[in-house]
């Protein structure tokens, strides 16, 4: 090797190409081919493969059995025969590999999908020689040896053998010379060399002494079938799980966390939902108690929680499960979900408004449900998202579980530019019944969408919020709501009338029963909503009033007094 020519690569892009094969490879184990992980790993190995191709035209190395060189230079290494690369060429006889220009572009899933085959094959199958002779790779080479010769010493012939045509004159002769003397034998007479016999036959074969009896059968193929059926992972777990109760090893515990930090994301790819459950159960509880872990190690137990609850990790897992990647069911998934940490908020809440199906959603928002009253204040926290989604999320689930201190954010985002946003807020104020957004309800009550309006003034009605009944008479008077539509009259009607006192009833009942100047009645549109607005008084004169229009002869306005009356008498009642 001393006067070969020696390509000038630097040995840390060798290096970094075959620790980033290695990544590659074991995302291609755990997750599909659509998976963004898995793309990442190998846009990484293709990165890898370009710089290397701006220094040199190949990259040949030679195989040990657990290390890989480069001319006499360690660019790879690695002594656990079920995860190292050099192993995986080595023990089929690959001793040379050598990649060119055009593997990253062309052939590197190929190569990938070949390597992974290869960790998977079984003694008795086929071997990695086979499958790269099968693919027919143009851009990574090899060479190999015969494995079992490899070792052998082939012996030198000693002296001279002669003519083979001789050798073979000599044996055919004595063959015809022992067939003669076979067939010259009398009938009483045993031929000079016996028949070659079987050293076994039918007769060595006799029945065993014992069988089993029918029951002892049928035991027997149940036994091996509950075996068959056993969650292999639940008692893996329950093992792990029970030698970290041994106190005072720290060393063998911080192991373990390592194992379960592992498993988790192969158990989430593969929809194992209920082993992932169970080992982050197991986590919460171990972060609870000082006694078995060490401080470290309880840190550990919380990073690992914390990570698994992560962005990245939910937008995966989600995306699992919208594309069918993971079928879990409803249970299995609502489970693993309510074991997360505040991280896993926002991801899920915007999962949730994504999602077309209602089973999903449901789970989804239960558990942010779940997670959020666990931690009041990390649902106060989603406020300073910029995400209108989450925000709208965060409003809804803020006013279902009644989080009074939410009630300023709600106020101030009842000004924000999203219309989705501003109605969550105005809704979730509704269900809060905080003073503190109620002001947030009367400035809504202008806003410029419909849908908006229209929740404010249902919203003040149901509060009973009297300091709007102002602002509500402005409007019910004003030439605002000449031009809307029947339901948000009716809306600010009610409001008027819920709100505005005597002053409210006198004003409703002069629309509904009077006549104007020119002897005319309001038209039956406004006298309707103003009987719905009598019945949201709750006062002796609305009812009087709303009697005196008991037969009125216009349908649309007997419908609606009709309607007031039996609100009045449902609050009575």
């Amino acid at each position: 090797m001393a006067d070969w020519d020696i390509p000038a690569v630097p040995i840390e892009h060798a290096q970094e190409l075959f620790v980033t094969l290695g990544k590659a490879l074991r995302a291609f184990q755990l997750y599909d081919e659509n998976n963004p992980v898995y793309q990442r790993f190998v846009n990484n190995l293709r990165g890898a493969f370009q710089e290397l191709w701006d220094e040199t035209d190949e990259l040949r190395v030679q195989v040990e059995e657990f290390r890989v060189l480069w001319f006499d230079e360690v660019v790879y290494e690695n002594d656990t025969r079920s995860e190292s690369l050099a192993f995986l060429f080595f023990k089929d006889g690959v001793r040379e590999i050598q990649f060119l220009p055009g593997v990253e572009a062309r052939e590197l899933e190929r190569l990938l999908r070949v390597l992974q085959r290869a960790r998977n094959l079984r003694p008795e199958g086929e071997d990695l020689l086979t499958i790269l002779w099968d693919e027919d790779l143009q851009y990574f080479q090899y060479r190999y040896v015969d494995v079992l010769a490899e070792t052998v010493d082939v012996p030198e012939p000693d002296g001279d053998v002669g003519d083979l045509s001789m050798v073979w004159t000599e044996e055919a002769g004595s063959l015809e010379d022992e067939a003669e003397e076979s067939e010259s034998a009398g009938p009483g007479e045993e031929p000079a060399q016996e028949a070659h016999k079987p050293k076994i036959g039918p007769d060595d074969f006799n029945p065993t002494l014992y069988s089993l009896d029918p029951n002892e059968a049928l035991k027997l193929q149940k036994e091996l079938q509950r075996e068959m059926e056993r969650d292999l992972r639940h008692d893996v777990l329950t093992a792990l799980f029970d030698r970290i109760e041994d106190a005072g090893r720290p060393d063998r515990h911080q192991r373990i966390l390592g194992i379960l930090r592992s498993l988790l994301p192969n158990l989430l790819g593969h929809g194992a939902l209920a082993s992932a459950t169970e080992i982050l159960s197991q986590l919460r509880v171990l972060t609870g108690s000082s006694e078995l872990l060490s401080p470290e190690n309880v840190g550990e137990a919380n990073r690992i929680l914390d990570d698994i609850s992560a962005s990245e990790a939910m937008d995966e897992l989600v995306q699992s499960l919208l594309d069918g990647t993971i079928t879990p069911s409803v249970g299995e998934l609502g489970d693993f979900l309510k074991q997360l940490r505040a991280g896993a908020l926002e991801p899920l809440l915007r999962a949730s408004q994504h999602t077309d199906d209602r089973r999903i959603q449901t789970v989804l928002l239960d558990a942010v449900a779940h997670i959020g009253s666990g931690d009041p204040a990390a649902i106060v926290g989603l406020f300073r998202s910029e995400d209108p989604i989450v925000l709208a999320g965060a409003c809804q689930l803020a006013g279902r579980m009644g989080l009074s201190q939410a009630g300023s954010q709600l106020g101030q985002l009842m000004s924000h530019a999203d219309d989705s946003v501003r109605l969550a807020a105005v809704q979730a104020s509704v269900d809060l019944k905080a003073s503190t957004a109620a002001a947030g309800l009367e400035r809504a009550l202008s806003d410029s969408e419909r849908e908006i309006r229209i929740a404010a003034a249902k919203g003040l009605t149901k509060l009973r919020y009297a300091p709007a009944a102002g602002r509500v008479k402005q409007i019910v008077m004003g030439r605002q709501l000449k031009q809307a539509d029947v339901s948000e009259k009716i809306a600010f009607f009610e409001a008027f009338g819920a709100l505005g006192g005597e002053e409210a009833v006198r004003f409703l009942a002069r629309i509904l029963n009077k006549k104007g100047l020119l002897g005319r009645k309001a038209p039956e549109e406004i006298r309707a909503c103003a009987a719905l607005g009598l019945g949201r008084s709750g006062m002796a004169s609305a009812v009087s009033a709303l009697r005196v229009a008991q037969n009125a002869k216009e349908p649309v306005v007997k419908s609606a007094v009709s309607r007031a009356l039996r609100k009045e008498d449902d609050d009575n009642d």
